[in-house]
């Protein structure tokens, strides 16, 4: 009974162990474009429209993952290119208002829908710190710092 406890936890370990470093791909691809994730059968980009899981929770929600709803669209005629997710950063943020906190733990164990891929300059140092954005409601998207948040299993694909 031991050896089976023991092998079912080694298995565990070895799969969470693949899955980190699976993601940690998707860090080394999104900064190398084009954006590269691993899956157990296949490496693929990872594109606008793809889709991701955001990982287990625990309270009071993910340090990686940030909840934005607008509240207020000033200009009820602005769009963005959904296939691509250009201009979406300019139409979603540049005017209106927000409810703005961290990502709470409903949406945990879920697969969301990319919407943008972005890569800003980090203001402290210069480096490049990319950026994704899922849409998880109306009107309503979860910030992803990826770095961080692949590396803590906050998101990954499957």
């Amino acid at each position: 009974m031991k050896t089976k406890i023991f092998i079912n936890l080694a298995d565990k370990l070895y799969c969470f162990l693949q899955m980190k470093n699976i993601l940690t791909l998707i860090i080394i691809g999104f900064l190398t474009q084009p954006i590269f994730a691993g899956s157990a059968d296949s490496t693929r980009p990872i594109q606008v429209g793809d889709s991701v899981f955001i990982g287990a929770c625990s309270a009071p929600g993910y340090k990686y993952l940030q909840y934005y709803k607008k509240t207020r669209f000033p200009l009820a005629t602005a769009t963005y290119n959904k296939e691509t997710g250009e201009d979406f950063y300019d139409y979603f943020f540049k005017d209106g208002d927000f409810d703005v906190k961290q990502l709470t733990c409903e949406y945990a164990l879920k697969k969301y829908r990319v919407i943008c891929l972005k890569v800003f300059a980090d203001k402290k140092t210069g480096a490049d710190r990319p950026v994704m954005f899922l849409d998880i409601g109306l009107n309503t998207v979860a910030w992803v710092e990826m770095e961080g948040a692949v590396n803590s299993m906050e998101i990954y694909v499957e």
